[in-house]
């Protein structure tokens, strides 16, 4: 396809979901542009209608209207109305967006989240030794997938068994698995099901005077600010959030870092000698092929988007990943760039009060995962096998399928 002959409605096909950046090129000089038709996450394809949208892909655009709340909400009345539980945060709104994150902030921390990293090291460490040296693997369901899955099981306070039901609920819900419409709300049923049972299980034993444990579930049933806690309910909603949001988005975030080191060797080589330049290398890799792709929301009244008159009730998409490839912000876009000194200005986690809280839960997950890599495998190559696209949702982009060969250091070979 001519990047000349993209509209907004091929923003939802296979083709283009495989590949966006083409399509965003095209189509950047023309936002605001009409017409974009697809799903929330939450929603059902084959049961719930899709929406149509502005699309957003200027870097100005979607920057000005994330932070501009009041005027683009995040609430979706098609989730709320759909079997699908509600996302805690992401689909709310002041001011109880501002309540709730303030009690939230005071159990998810980033000290919290520091915390763990002796931990994390530790048990990535074991997944990456297990992992079958100079033999083919899969390296986004046998790696990537579990290291936010345990990561999950851990602040939960559940046996790791539970590890593949995280995934596998969390691609449902994403949109991101081949389900029927029926799977896919079996599977969102489950998903609140389980957390409703986990989070009664730890509410009753705190009311029977157990003492609390270092577990998240715990910390939110206690937690309070400005004298104001989370009911039961939204306790749930916030564990069903952190699963969906974290798990499939840090499995592909992990995904694509590891492309990102298979087809850039020299800075991987820069980054396996000088460990500090980890983070710089994660920042462009979140800017050029960063998970999320877009989010969306709706006018509250009418406004001006450059030449766009959206009115109020439109649907807006925000394209974070074009605003990301925006070249009046970005010098040569398409470019990895490990020196690029903006890269930390990628809008990847979202900007405003919607900042992705678990940014720095998922920082800290790839940045300990490529550690570990480097420490026990002395090169990383692709395999032979197909590395397959992820063409069901725009919500991510990314690969279901990285074919890798690791090699082992020579003295590990000898002995």
């Amino acid at each position: 396809m001519s990047v000349t002959d993209y509209t907004a409605i091929d923003l939802a096909t296979a083709e283009v979901i495989a590949n966006p950046y083409p399509a965003y090129a095209a189509l950047r000089a023309h936002s605001p542009i009409p017409g974009y038709v697809d799903y929330p996450p939450g929603t059902v394809p084959g049961v719930d209608e899709p929406v149509t949208a502005w699309a957003l892909l200027k870097h100005e655009h979607v920057r000005d209207a994330a932070r501009d709340q009041a005027t683009f909400s995040s609430r979706d009345p098609l989730q709320e109305a759909s079997d699908a539980p509600t996302l805690m945060l992401v689909n709310t709104d002041q001011p109880l967006h501002t309540a709730h994150r303030k009690v939230v902030n005071t159990v998810f921390t980033r000290s919290r989240v520091e915390a763990m990293r002796p931990w994390l090291t530790q048990r990535v460490a074991q997944l990456v030794g297990e992992l079958p040296a100079g033999l083919e693997f899969d390296a986004v369901h046998e790696l990537c997938a579990h290291v936010p899955a345990v990561v999950m099981c851990k602040f939960f306070g559940a046996p790791d068994s539970d590890a593949p039901n995280y995934e596998r609920w969390a691609n449902a819900f994403m949109l991101s698995a081949d389900l029927t419409g029926e799977e896919r709300n079996a599977s969102n049923q489950e998903l609140g099901g389980y957390f409703v049972t986990l989070c009664q299980a730890r509410a009753e034993a705190l009311a029977a005077g157990e003492e609390p444990g270092d577990g998240l579930i715990d910390a939110l049933l206690l937690a309070e600010a400005d004298g104001e806690k989370l009911d039961f309910g939204e306790i749930v909603r916030f564990c069903i959030t952190l699963v969906v949001a974290g798990s499939e988005t840090s499995m592909y975030f992990g995904a694509n870092v590891i492309d990102a080191l298979l087809d850039h060797p020299e800075a991987a080589a820069r980054v396996r000698a000088d460990r500090g330049l980890i983070k710089a290398f994660l920042d462009e890799t979140l800017r050029l092929t960063g998970p999320p792709q877009r989010l969306f929301r709706i006018a509250t009244r009418d406004v001006q988007v450059g030449h766009a008159q959206i009115k109020a009730g439109d649907w807006v998409a925000l394209f974070f990943a074009a605003a990301n490839h925006d070249p009046d912000v970005f010098a040569d876009p398409e470019r990895f760039d490990l020196d690029r000194a903006n890269a930390n200005k990628h809008l990847t986690y979202g900007v405003g009060i919607h900042y992705c809280l678990g940014a720095p839960l998922a920082t800290l997950e790839i940045e300990v995962l490529v550690g570990a890599l480097f420490d026990r495998f002395a090169r990383i190559e692709r395999g032979a096998g197909e590395s397959v696209p992820q063409t069901a949702t725009l919500l991510q982009h990314s690969r279901t399928r990285i074919p890798v060969v690791l090699h082992e250091h020579l003295h590990e070979q000898e002995s």
